[in-house]
């Protein structure tokens, strides 16, 4: 119920035609990143003491940049004040309807990726990055839906090689990086901190080519 809680509050609903799409009745606290078959992804910004109106969303993956405190107005009127996270936390929720107000003194910021259809790419993993570099990569969240992994990689250190399925990287420190794929060509990716990026299943080693360390939230979808 509390995971529910969390991430109604930064939600917004897909092309599944919910009737209280957050980006269509609130569109000043809710911008769309981008979109693809398998996820839309929102930026999420309220001031000190803002609130929403009543919207709903799918199953979700929340990833909060600061530390803020929110309370929740649930359909049948009831609420709940315990809402909100620390910067770099995440949490997972299913679709659920509320309305979100910002009670902290500071602003509510947050990535919400919000999910769709399942990607059919749920087989194990030949080079898990969580059993091949377990020092680079942790579980954060692990259930049906997704697994969402912390991967922290020092200055100019490399990870590695590994895969992942499908996903959205969620930046948490502003990140330059080289991709070295499987057959050797090489790519520059990374991005500022707040960015999401779009991740297509690829086996690769990550190079961090900034002189400091570079945290991501990935979330690889089943």
């Amino acid at each position: 119920m509390r995971s529910f809680l969390f991430l109604t509050f930064f939600a917004l609903a897909t092309p599944m035609a919910l009737a209280q799409d957050p980006v269509q009745v609130d569109a000043k606290h809710y911008k769309v990143m981008f979109e693809n078959e398998q996820v839309r992804v929102l930026r999420i910004h309220y001031n000190p003491k803002e609130k929403s109106v009543m919207h709903e969303h799918p199953a979700s993956v929340v990833v909060f940049l600061n530390t803020s405190k929110a309370k929740f107005t649930l359909p049948d009127g009831s609420m709940v004040a315990d809402g909100g996270g620390k910067a770099g936390s995440v949490r997972y929720a299913d679709a659920g309807k509320h309305l979100p107000e910002d009670i902290g003194a500071t602003p509510v910021e947050a990535v919400l990726v919000e999910l769709k259809g399942k990607s059919g790419m749920s087989s194990a993993l030949a080079l898990d990055p969580v059993k091949v570099d377990p020092t680079r990569h942790k579980v954060e969240i692990d259930n049906d839906r997704v697994r969402v992994l912390r991967i922290k990689i020092k200055a100019n250190d490399t990870t590695k090689q590994h895969e992942h399925p499908n996903g959205v990287a969620v930046y948490l420190t502003d990140t330059s990086a080289k991709f070295t794929l499987a057959d050797g060509k090489t790519r520059q990716g990374g991005g500022k901190r707040g960015e999401a990026t779009w991740a297509v299943a690829e086996k690769h080693t990550v190079t961090n080519m900034s002189a400091t360390p570079a945290e991501i939230i990935l979330v690889e979808l089943k």
